[in-house]
């Protein structure tokens, strides 16, 4: 029994990752050169039209169109390598995404602080705060309450990255984790798209606010198909959105931090209040393209990718496990 790479296509991830790449070469300038010239540095506003605008839009329509064709092409062929072995670039990245979410935890959980103190900036605050009609209220209103439960969502989600990352360094460990801890990172994704639209100013911020909203929700999608995957409720139904979600949100991710590190951590430009160099989006940005250029393939239906022996013990229990199969086989 030596049929396992039979009918397998390792060019998914291939093909995936060259696009993504290809897709950041044209874009990721373009957002840089727009966030230094065309978007208002303090509020976010767009100061004029540009011909880049459209080509902007344009290329995110690319960015979501083509991904979600390839999984719907691939939707009843597409599998996950389960194999155990030693995955050093995966765990490595699960690693640094863990601790990149440790320290967005802390981040989100200070800022909170602040606005349960009252020291929050500007006259956005004040404004909650003269119409609120109780502190719980202004808490709720403000994002105070968001922030409090991305914090918790984000160490919880720490402690997930790092049993991946732990399986990829010792891989007789299996994949599968707990399915509530499995959740924990998109429960984190919702936390912080409910911090935005807790904050009523962000509306009106539209260049830097429709980035951060769109890269939120494909990494909501994302993050759902990922923790059915690894959580035990594995199918090619659930897994080819991994290639639908996984690219633009590892794009996008990469599209609103690379300009942001850029014009407001190395140039000193003045950033919207929401506008946050945040580590997370890199690091999971990284881990969602390891992880997929290293265990999605399309195979034949039903195919698993796992190791020959594994297979062949699993035969060997089935009538152990599975008694009342015995009459029928003893039947054949």
């Amino acid at each position: 029994m030596n049929n396992k790479n039979q009918g397998v296509s390792r060019s998914l991830p291939a093909w995936s990752i060259l696009f993504a790449a290809l897709v950041l070469a044209v874009l990721l300038p373009l957002r840089l050169w727009q966030q230094i010239n065309l978007v208002e540095q303090g509020t976010g506003f767009w100061l004029g039209g540009s011909v880049t605008v459209p080509l902007l839009y344009a290329g995110l329509g690319v960015l979501a169109a083509v991904p979600c064709a390839a999984a719907l092409a691939v939707r009843k062929r597409a599998a996950l390598d389960l194999t155990r072995k030693r995955r050093v670039l995966e765990g490595m990245t699960a690693a640094l995404t863990a601790a990149a979410l440790l320290w967005c935890a802390v981040t989100a959980f200070r800022f909170a602080l602040r606005l349960f103190s009252g020291q929050g900036s500007g006259e956005f605050f004040d404004g909650f705060e003269a119409r609120a009609s109780s502190p719980m209220e202004f808490y709720i209103r403000s994002g105070a309450m968001a922030c409090v439960l991305e914090s918790v969502f984000g160490i919880l989600s720490a402690v997930f990255f790092g049993q991946l990352a732990s399986v990829d360094f010792f891989p007789k460990r299996n994949i599968y984790v707990s399915r509530a801890l499995a959740l924990a990172p998109f429960a984190w994704a919702v936390c912080r798209i409910l911090r935005r639209f807790s904050r009523t100013i962000a509306f009106l911020r539209v260049s830097d606010l429709f980035l951060g909203l769109a890269m939120l929700v494909a990494l909501m999608l994302f993050l759902l198909a990922f923790a059915q995957c690894v959580s035990g409720r594995y199918g090619a139904s659930r897994t080819a959105p991994l290639l639908a979600a996984g690219i633009p949100a590892a794009v996008l991710a990469l599209l609103c931090f690379v300009p942001r590190l850029v014009t407001y951590g190395i140039m000193g430009l003045t950033p919207p209040q929401d506008a946050l160099i945040e580590w997370c989006d890199p690091a999971i940005a990284m881990f969602a393209l390891m992880f997929m250029a290293g265990r999605l393939f399309a195979g034949a239906p039903g195919t698993q990718g796992r190791e020959d022996e594994e297979i062949e013990d699993e035969i060997a229990e089935e009538p152990e496990d599975e008694p009342e199969d015995e009459p029928e086989s003893a039947g054949e």
